[in-house]
């Protein structure tokens, strides 16, 4: 098993299994070998997303990390992103990934109870 590494000093040690790859257009955003050697990046605020769905419903969470796999063999060419309009990096050939394209085929939700202040100005 590869091991973790660092960007930004944060650890994604859910994509532990992948070899790290640092890209020079772009050191600051996670990069991995898939199996086929083709990179693959981990947005910042997709792995915020994927961190919230462990946190709030980890008995799921493996299947949403084979979702990620299957994505990954399926495609080589995978950013996952926050935003697909508005993502941190673009690459001729890939596609645009955010966390709900993976869980809610899989029907995994969570719901959002934020809501404005009930202070007026």
């Amino acid at each position: 098993m590869v091991k973790s590494f660092a960007v930004n000093n944060m650890l994604y040690v859910e994509f532990d299994k992948y070899e790290p790859y640092v890209d020079p257009q772009n050191k600051l955003v996670h990069a991995y070998l898939g199996k086929d050697g083709t990179p693959f990046y981990v947005e910042p605020g997709f792995y915020e997303g994927l961190m919230g769905f462990k946190e709030k419903r980890a008995e799921r969470f493996a299947e949403i990390m084979e979702a990620i796999d299957q994505t990954i063999n399926k495609y080589h060419k995978v950013i996952f992103t926050a935003d697909f309009e508005n993502p941190w990096i673009e690459r001729e050939g890939y596609i645009y990934r955010e966390i709900h394209d993976l869980t809610d085929p899989l029907l995994i939700f969570v719901e959002d109870k934020s809501r404005g202040s009930d202070y007026g100005d």
